[in-house]
């Protein structure tokens, strides 16, 4: 007893184990009282587990001190323990720094796809504890690789997110002779500068046709970036490049243009660039008014007729909203409003330039390739909507050239002639967000106080010629035509889609194990019409056990339009990998029209029109019904649960197939809306309501091609019951959805469904 009564005595005199031994009562106290207080101060278990691994790393730091304090050490020992001590320190502390404060925020940033935020958050990492491997493979998730070409070289190029008011700085990527270069995936400006040229800057999503990364194989490319040279570009104007794109416009559809290049308007025209016009003499100079045809209220005006009605509240000319000849105090950098189309077609030839036509204006609003890679979702929000009024223009709405507020401010008058009236474009402060890529008719001579504009400089005059031309507009069907067929209207319709077994004769093309996530199989089968046979792809999990459930897909508007070759196709293209990681099969049949079945009939009249798209719908029902019969003719195969998914095209269009095909236990429809471009009887919303699948629709708020009513009017068509449907809208344009949340979603809906 006295022996360890001795060890005791020892041991309390002891530096060293009282330091030890103080630092466990410390750790051990400091760990109950987080315990305690957790809950009131959002401590969650991760942090308590990080919080123990801090002290256990900090045990030896602490022990080598005590040690070395109570003993003897030259000084390069001395030193040795003083940098073991640092890098000790360093560790426990970047270990609990990242995991308790950098982790979660780059969870929470891939949570809602906020790719850009969690690629400055790993790269903060990799700043001060690049000995993380964890950062480098989410990398690889949330960024892509650019490639960036310009006609100039040695052009330096500088990055930043985009819109983000906590990251300003311009951060350098290298110079063009790099070709490549690795960013996050989003939304990103970019600024190039080189000696002797404007700089220049552009607004683009990664990936995207700009940085050659484009996931959607399609037949046209983007020219290599141009600088202009110092001085070339006219004052206030921004250069547009020339080249192919596709107008992101509601009902303009998906075909690309192709525009010369040219100049637009970095701004909208302000009240003091409209107070020079005035000034110059511009109501009354005959050759700014030549050749207008002024029309108020369908009546035909003289020059000097109509010049009598373009005044101010006191009776002067100028804009409808001035004040004897002047615009209000602390206004002259405000958009000019209250004008009509005649007096701002009339400022640009003072100008020595026209207003845009729609096709110029909607080149400058978005990128080219905004139906796929857009940046709507960021540029919207960004905007001036929201009914508080007018801004000061070049605050709000960066467009992919550097213009500003090409959506929301004021409205924006264009050149061309709109089913006999107007054209503004753009929506303004007090329209609802939507109105951004829609077409506004009005008279042109409204005088609006949101009605504004800005101009252009063609560099090439011959794109007056068709694009300057007045447009048709399709005048929407009335509300009594969108109603329900009777019963008996719908048994007689109906009888055009009777679908019959029989012999397929299924033979199996190839089987291709190459891929480290799915074995592909080519599969072909016999139609029963025209003789016809049809190709199915079908992608499984590596090393499947049991019965599959599968996704039966269907595509979006490139694969019936330019489609790759049949053995080309992937599904990677659209991201349903995780369909594959989920344990289930895809199965992608080359309907009518699709792949390797284009259609090669250009339809010359209404009527055949009309006759093809029923035929087609008609096709449609037969090679699902063949798909289906097929699936359920394999062992490996569940035939209970089978489930549609189709994107844009997919989700418009084929969907009629739910009317009669039964065998789906559930449907995913990605983007999808009304279309009411069909012929009568086969218009969507007469047998919307004749539909009662369980269904699940997720589209984008910003969406032009499918606009969110589009997407709700299906919705509220649709004959399923209330609790076996669902409407989701992301901050997204057309394509692609918030990745992340598209797969929890989806897969939330196959398992609500699925029997297994």
């Amino acid at each position: 007893m006295n022996e360890i009564n001795s060890l005791f005595d020892k041991l309390k005199k002891n530096s060293f184990f009282k330091a030890v031994a103080g630092y466990a009562v410390f750790a051990f106290v400091i760990v109950q009282v987080a315990s305690l207080v957790s809950d009131t101060f959002n401590l969650n278990q991760q942090f308590m587990k990080n919080l123990i691994w801090v002290f256990i790393i900090g045990f030896p730091f602490l022990a080598i001190i005590a040690w070395a304090a109570s003993s003897r050490f030259s000084t390069f020992k001395i030193l040795g323990i003083f940098l073991f001590v640092l890098a000790t320190g360093y560790g426990s502390g970047s270990y609990l720094w990242v995991n308790t404060f950098m982790m979660p925020q780059i969870k929470n940033a891939l949570e809602s796809d906020d790719y850009v935020s969690a690629w400055i958050a790993t790269n903060t990492i990799d700043s001060f504890a690049p000995f993380f491997s964890s950062t480098k493979r989410l990398n690889d998730e949330i960024s892509t690789v650019a490639s960036i070409k310009t006609e100039q070289d040695g052009v330096s190029i500088y990055w930043r997110p985009y819109l983000q008011k906590e990251f300003l700085r311009w951060e350098y990527l290298g110079t063009t002779e790099e070709k490549e270069f690795r960013l996050p995936n989003g939304i990103v400006e970019l600024k190039f500068e080189k000696e002797g040229y404007e700089t220049l800057y552009l607004v683009s999503a990664n990936p995207s046709l700009r940085l050659e990364n484009f996931p959607i194989a399609v037949t046209w490319s983007l020219d290599p970036i141009k600088l202009q040279p110092k001085g070339s570009v006219p004052e206030g104007m921004i250069y547009i490049p020339g080249g192919p794109f596709i107008p992101a416009i509601t009902g303009q559809g998906v075909n690309e243009v192709y525009l010369h290049p040219y100049y637009i308007d970095k701004n909208e025209i302000t009240n003091i660039q409209f107070k020079e016009f005035i000034d110059a003499g511009g109501y009354n100079n005959p050759q700014f008014w030549v050749e207008m045809e002024i029309v108020k209220e369908g009546v035909t005006l003289l020059l000097e007729e109509a010049k009598k009605l373009m005044i101010d509240s006191t009776g002067l000319n100028g804009p409808a909203n001035w004040e004897v000849g002047m615009y209000l105090e602390g206004q002259e950098n405000y958009p000019v409003t209250g004008i009509t189309w005649y007096e701002a077609l009339a400022y640009a030839r003072f100008r020595g330039n026209i207003l845009p036509p729609m096709h110029h204006w909607a080149k400058a609003a978005y990128p080219p390739d905004e139906i796929a890679a857009p940046i709507a979702p960021q540029l919207l929000p960004n905007s001036n909507f929201g009914g508080k009024g007018l801004n000061q223009v070049g605050t709000q709405g960066l467009g992919p050239y550097g213009t500003y507020d090409m959506a929301g401010n004021a409205r924006e008058w264009v050149w061309n002639i709109f089913g006999g009236v107007g054209l503004s474009l753009g929506g303004a402060f007090s329209d609802p967000v939507y109105t951004s890529s829609m077409q506004n008719p009005l008279p042109r001579f409204d005088r609006s106080p949101i009605n504004g504009f800005r101009t252009v400089r063609l560099l090439n005059p011959r794109d007056m010629n068709p694009f300057g031309d007045p447009l048709i507009r399709v005048k929407p069907k009335p509300l009594s035509f969108y109603k329900p067929m009777n019963d008996e209207v719908f048994k007689i319709y109906s009888r055009n889609f009777e679908v019959g077994p029989m012999d397929m004769n299924a033979q199996t093309i190839y089987e291709d194990t190459s891929n480290p996530l799915w074995d592909k199989e080519r599969i072909t089968v016999e139609l029963g019409y025209n003789s016809l046979k049809m190709d199915i792809l079908i992608f499984k999990p590596k090393e499947s056990y049991g019965k599959l459930e599968s996704i039966v897909f269907y595509p979006g508007a490139n694969y019936y339009m330019t489609p790759p070759d049949i053995d080309e196709a992937s599904i990677g293209e659209f991201g349903l990998d995780f369909i594959i990681k989920s344990g289930r099969a895809v199965v992608w049949p080359a309907i009518k029209g699709s792949m390797n079945r284009l259609n090669k009939t250009t339809p010359s009249s209404p009527e055949e029109i009309a006759r093809l798209w029923r035929e087609g719908l008609s096709h449609w029902t037969v090679d699902t019904y063949r798909t289906l019969d097929y699936l359920q003719s394999r062992p490996d195969f569940d035939d209970d649960n089978i489930f549609y998914v189709g994107m844009s095209h997919g989700a418009l269009f084929p969907t009629h197939t739910l009317l009669f095909e039964k065998r789906f236990k559930a449907a995913i429809l990605y983007v999808g809306g009304v279309f009411t471009g069909y012929p009568p009887l086969s218009d969507g919303l007469n047998h919307i309501p004749r539909i009662n699948t369980p269904i699940l629709m997720l589209n984008g708020e910003q969406d032009y091609l499918v606009p969110k009513i589009s997407a709700e009017t299906f919705y509220n068509f649709l004959g399923t019951s209330p609790e076996d449907k669902k409407i989701v809208f992301y901050d997204s344009g057309h394509w692609p959805l918030p990745r992340n949340q598209m797969i929890k979603e989806t897969l939330a809906w196959v398992d609500k469904y699925s029997t297994n």
